[in-house]
């Protein structure tokens, strides 16, 4: 049995580093996507779902990571 190493991820500290967030539409066959967006701002999900009655939606949030080994080399 051979062992794999750890690498812990960290948020990269530059400015390309922000957290944005996406959603779509989970509903049946509807197409709604919104566009990324800053975490700290709406996604457009609760217009989307006062507009059309739909109430399930994917939310997915991205940032940068580095990878480094233990030790933070």
């Amino acid at each position: 049995m051979s062992t794999l190493p750890v690498y812990p991820l960290r948020p990269h500290p530059g400015p390309e580093s922000e957290v944005t967030v996406t959603a779509c539409c989970m509903d049946g066959g509807c197409a709604w996507e919104s566009e990324p967006v800053p975490a700290s701002a709406a996604t457009g999900c609760e217009a989307h779902a006062a507009a059309t009655g739909h109430r399930t939606f994917a939310v997915c949030l991205e940032y940068i990571a580095l990878v480094t080994a233990e030790g933070g080399r």
